[in-house]
């Protein structure tokens, strides 16, 4: 029986030693690692283009399945790549290469250090090309989709399927500028992918301290699906700006804090493509729920500054944030569950949502509305808010302020006081002096107000007949407190 205790102990031998490396190796691949990017051979130097050493240290942490830094030191990288594949093996015209792709990491930062700057490669293809020639494809139509005329740049940072990853300090230009364009592709402008940071099906995300710019499509895309899980998604003290269609389009995703951003100038570059926001909330991949903004920007873009009007969208609070339309809506809601406190909106709010109960109305509270010039660009729109038939919407603790616009269009058929516009503690201040005699100053009609004011600081308001439309019909009801008041008359 000796001989085989002796193989029986040796076997134990084996698998103890077995185990111990099993485990040393996944000590090794938890193990926190810093790396700098010129470690994967990325020189910085504004000339060579550095695609390679970027996708080479995304491979690296892809492996290893995270767990570290990489730093991307001062220097200019010269990024982006494509591909000419002649629309063989249903692919499309040129294929563009994201700069890094992390799929199923975690525990992870991209940080980039002081005077590091990403730019995209002059002379890529973006729109639609012929896959036989590699041209620019005209097709004459508004509408066009045809995966085979695709030519796309990609995303700088693609984050898939990931859990605790911080991007941070990075700075990119897509260089939207100098791209070769082709013809339309989608419904409007160029509908295809070149994206600073894309977002996919990830949670525990900090998007902390970037600035990009000049992407042919969006600054940064948030794409989730629904899971029983909050995303946990954070993006502060970032700048996104001139970007071709959007800062961020949110189009599925549960549980985002914005703060100290800026989606300003949207569609005010090269490139322009609908709908052009500073911000739209479109419900695609999944519902998109519980989104926080706290004192961000949206000014002067060439859609609306904030857009929520498509998909399963809803339940966003913004806080002292700045709104200024300068050649589209600031604002545009037709969902359920938004609302502003202490926000300062130049331009014109439009729309609400028409909710059948109070908690889910579009609701603004200590918001401040004038129609403020943009660096002597008049504001956009012919009233500080218009709406029309919206239940509920509730403004508290308001100030309107009209200088060459009208003030507001209030106009509901609503019957029950509770369904009417909430007009409670607002004062109104009537600046105009550019109307035409007899003209109304605005439309107040199926509202309730309460301790409401309305100034008419023109000496001349009451000489000219400037009047409120509606506001003495019995569509509103008056729960007291209200006054009209002609200054120095």
């Amino acid at each position: 029986m000796l001989p085989a205790i002796i193989v029986k102990f040796e076997n134990m031998k084996l698998i103890a030693s077995g185990i111990f490396f099993l485990f040393f190796f996944v000590a090794q691949s938890q193990t926190s690692v810093v790396k700098d990017i010129k470690s994967f051979g990325a020189k910085g130097d504004g000339k060579t283009n550095d695609q390679a050493a970027f996708q080479k240290a995304a491979d690296y942490f892809n492996k290893r399945g995270g767990h570290g830094k990489l730093i991307i030191s001062k220097g200019t990288y010269i990024v982006g790549k494509q591909s000419f594949t002649g629309g063989k093996q249903n692919q499309p015209a040129y294929t563009g290469e994201d700069v890094m792709d992390f799929t199923h990491i975690k525990d992870f930062n991209v940080t980039g250090r002081a005077g590091s700057l990403l730019r995209y490669a002059p002379g890529l293809r973006f729109g639609a090309f012929s896959p036989a020639t590699g041209k620019p494809y005209d097709h004459g139509n508004n509408y066009f989709v045809n995966r085979a005329y695709i030519a796309a740049v990609g995303s700088c940072i693609l984050i898939d399927n990931c859990d605790n990853i911080i991007i941070s300090g990075i700075t990119v230009d897509g260089n939207c500028g100098n791209l070769i364009l082709g013809g339309i592709y989608g419904d409007v402008g160029r509908q295809i992918p070149h994206n600073g940071i894309y977002i996919s099906n990830s949670r525990r995300i900090q998007i902390n301290k970037n600035y990009l710019h000049h992407f042919g499509l969006d600054g940064i895309i948030i794409s989730n699906k629904e899971t029983s899980l909050p995303d946990s998604i954070t993006i502060t003290d970032c700048n996104f700006e001139y970007n071709s269609r959007q800062g961020l389009s949110w189009v599925g995703g549960n549980q985002l804090y914005v703060k100290n951003c800026k989606f300003n100038h949207m569609g005010k570059g090269k490139l322009t493509s609908s709908p052009g926001a500073g911000v739209d909330v479109e419900a695609e991949v999944g519902p998109v729920r519980n989104g926080i903004f706290d004192n961000c920007e949206f000014i002067d873009n060439a859609g609306c500054g904030f857009l929520a009007d498509s998909g399963n969208s809803g339940d966003c609070t913004l806080t002292g944030c700045t709104f200024w339309g300068t050649t589209n809506w600031s604002i545009w809601i037709t969902k359920p569950g938004f609302s502003f406190h202490n926000c300062n909106i130049s331009g014109s709010f439009v729309h609400g949502y028409s909710s059948p109960s109070v908690d889910k109305a579009t609701k603004f509270y200590n918001c401040s509305f004038e129609d403020k010039p943009y660096h002597g660009n008049p504001s956009y729109g012919k009233y500080l808010v218009e709406t029309n038939e919206i239940k509920r919407m509730v403004f508290s603790d308001c100030n309107f302020t009209s200088n060459t616009k009208k003030l507001c269009w209030f106009s509901s058929s609503a019957h029950s006081v509770e369904e009417k516009y909430q007009l409670t503690n607002c004062s109104f201040t009537i600046n105009n002096k550019n109307l035409s005699e007899g003209d109304f100053v605005g439309i107040i009609r199926g509202a309730a107000l309460k301790n409401c004011i309305f100034t008419f600081a023109d000496p001349e308001a009451k000489k000219k007949r400037y009047y409120l439309g509606g506001y003495s019909e019995a569509s509103n009801a008056d729960l007291g407190g209200n006054k009209i008041i002609y200054k120095n008359q």
